[in-house]
């Protein structure tokens, strides 16, 4: 029997985590945030507060379809490194550490075990400090679907290549 060879890219550490750093930069553009924020009908939030919340939404989709494929090595330095991204981002060191253990941490542990449908309302909760319940319809319908579609399009991302054992 013959062994198929993969068609799947292999990445090194460093390509894997640009790969991350991408799909980040594509989820968190200023601008496209700020028009999100509008068309979930939550412009009456600081954008600064709501980026904040998105952003650590964000590392977590990220964190979890990464960690679905690639070595423990690869996932470890990608939870390092988003301490650079939020330095890039302006965080203070301070703010670094309060976000990881915070934000970061809330929205990771939801989505590891699988309760993404969560995320909308540990959102709105952190944001309002409103339950699911209270918030508009309209605004959570549009952040539920883009919460969902964010995490499984991670998952596919991460799944296209192979990773290598540098």
């Amino acid at each position: 029997m013959k062994k198929e060879l993969s068609t799947k890219k292999e990445l090194s550490t460093r390509d894997a985590l640009e790969v991350c750093y991408i799909i980040f930069e594509k989820n968190c553009q200023k601008d496209a945030l700020k028009t999100f924020q509008e068309k979930i009908y939550l412009s009456d939030i600081p954008h600064a507060a709501f980026a904040k919340e998105w952003y650590a939404f964000v590392f977590g989709a990220i964190y979890h379809g990464f960690s679905q494929y690639a070595p423990a090595f690869m996932v470890l330095e990608y939870v390092r490194s988003i301490k650079y991204f939020l330095k890039e981002y302006g965080y203070a060191e301070g703010e670094i550490t309060a976000f990881l253990d915070n934000q970061f941490q809330a929205y990771i542990q939801l989505i590891i075990e699988e309760k993404v449908k969560e995320c909308p309302a540990l959102f709105y909760k952190r944001l309002l400090d409103k339950n699911l319940s209270e918030a508009d319809k309209k605004s959570v319908i549009p952040l539920s679907g883009a919460m969902a579609m964010l995490v499984a399009n991670c998952l596919d991302i991460f799944e296209k290549y192979d990773y290598a054992k540098d």
